[in-house]
């Protein structure tokens, strides 16, 4: 098992090896102290006929000393907490003119600095995406199936789920401009239904400290994004939505600070 000076270290606040698929943007959640801050980097390879191809490049970064209020002065976190990152291949083929199906498998790793801990994480999922029109409004309708897991590195741990998601982004009729920068707002709400309840203080089985788990369990999450007309930044490292939401079940709440679609 562990050595004493093991027990002794701080606990996972959030699970990190989950950073990169319970949501990107900035996470806090209730009773916790860590905000975790997802870039989904991507990037597109080839296009052949119908179909796509592509790199994902997700990087989560944990931080627990950084929280809403220090957005206002500038003030930064002074260190990185932990760190995800899950590179994987995507594909995705445009099946007819309003419906896209996406699929994506990725293997990464994931470090907590604090306690030192480190995990191999995997994932995969299909996804579909359907487009249309509803009173001058465009709209997604979209769902997703998908399954993450993660194992120890030198100590014996893992854990996994399996979710569906399913929901609807609604695209307001008309646009506004920003310096060069013109945009969409638009409005979303999904649910997620898991398979199996999520554990996001994985530490307390390893350690047996007492301290509660937080367990995600069915939720839903309502928010309002800008859709930018061109990505801001380099193709493969930048962001063309931005925006925020609320995600709440049972014993879990989360706001979030989105940089992509957010369903």
């Amino acid at each position: 098992m562990f050595a004493d000076d093991d027990i002794d270290r701080e606990l996972d606040v959030v699970h990190y090896a989950y950073a990169n698929y319970l949501g990107s943007g900035i996470y806090r959640t209730t009773g916790q102290n860590a905000s975790i801050i997802n870039l989904p980097f991507a990037y597109d390879i080839d296009t052949e006929g119908k179909t796509t191809y592509g790199l994902r490049l997700p990087l989560s970064l944990g931080f627990f000393d950084f929280d809403f209020s220090d957005i206002p002065s500038v003030e930064l976190p002074s260190e990185v907490g932990t760190a995800t990152f899950t590179p994987g291949v995507a594909l995705s083929y445009q099946y007819s003119e309003n419906l896209a199906i996406e699929t994506y498998l990725d293997y990464g790793y994931a470090k907590n600095f604090t306690s030192g801990f480190n995990v191999s994480v995997h994932s995969a999922g299909i996804s579909s995406l359907y487009n249309f029109t509803f009173q001058n409004m465009d709209s997604i309708w979209a769902t997703r199936l998908y399954y993450a897991a993660y194992h120890g590195n030198g100590f014996s741990v893992h854990d996994s789920y399996a979710a569906f998601q399913m929901g609807l982004d609604i695209g307001l009729p008309f646009k506004y401009q920003v310096l060069s920068y013109s945009f969409q707002p638009r409005i979303f709400t999904t649910a997620f239904w898991y398979f199996d309840d999520v554990e996001l203080n994985s530490q307390k089985s390893l350690l047996d400290t007492g301290v509660s788990n937080v367990t995600l369990s069915n939720s839903m999450e309502f928010g309002v994004t800008l859709k930018f007309d061109n990505v801001i930044g380099y193709s493969w490292a930048g962001f063309d939505r931005l925006g925020l939401s609320y995600r709440f079940s049972d014993d879990f709440s989360a706001f979030r600070l989105l940089f992509s679609f957010p369903i």
